[in-house]
């Protein structure tokens, strides 16, 4: 089975197997996880991917002469990760694609693929360590302009407005178990008639971890054509 989701980057596309999660870290690698468990990572190369994988050792394959580098832990099938690995496309940043939309993959939060027989066509970006700390998809079949943003009764609105790219947002804070926690929200327009509302929801210390990478997510996020 294939899980609903898809990685592109550095001249990959990569359908991943079903319970298969990913991260990109600071230095612009993709860790591939099961669960917490490392099970390969990929480092970008000096060209994109321009060939299926050469193996040159146990477990550490390069995608072309001077392209993306993998390395498989112990015991793994790359058959067991992926269901299918295309190279030759074009260059991009990671990036993630589900549900007729793209988008840059924020660094330091795990994707983690929509529960078998969820509606939610969509993945979520979580944080590392935390708990009921993440950032969701949500499609609206209206326009942009038509999304209302409605506080709950705990919650404030502490910050409103648009970004450079003309995203309408809202930041909202509220206490909850004794812990401070902030939420925001993007109206993303897909469409005419379509958006998707980015939320993201953490506590400190994650807040600014989380807030940056829903931003990336809400304003590089494109319908695919």
């Amino acid at each position: 089975m294939q899980a609903r989701y898809g990685i592109g980057g550095f001249g990959l596309l990569l359908a991943p197997a079903v319970g298969i999660r990913v991260m990109v870290t600071n230095d612009g690698e993709l860790v591939v996880l099961r669960g917490d468990r490392e099970v390969a990572r990929i480092t970008p190369g000096d060209v994109p991917a321009s060939a299926e994988a050469m193996w040159f050792a146990a477990g550490i394959a390069r995608f072309g002469e001077g392209g993306p580098m993998i390395e498989i832990a112990d015991g793994v099938e790359i058959e067991a990760i992926f269901n299918s690995i295309d190279t030759s496309l074009p260059h991009v940043e990671w990036s993630a694609l589900a549900g007729g939309l793209m988008m840059e993959l924020p660094r330091n939060v795990v994707l983690v693929p929509a529960s078998a027989g969820a509606n939610d066509p969509f993945f979520e970006l979580h944080a590392p360590g935390g708990r009921d700390e993440f950032i969701s998809f949500l499609p609206r079949p209206v326009p942009a302009d038509d999304v209302v943003i409605n506080p709950a009764p705990y919650q404030r609105v502490v910050d409103q407005g648009k970004t450079d790219d003309d995203i309408a947002y809202t930041e909202c804070a509220y206490e909850l178990d004794g812990k401070r926690w902030r939420q925001i929200f993007y109206a993303v327009p897909l469409r005419d008639d379509e958006t998707v509302v980015v939320r993201a929801q953490a506590s400190e210390p994650r807040v600014e971890v989380l807030f940056q990478a829903a931003a990336v997510a809400a304003t590089s996020l494109v319908p695919l054509r």
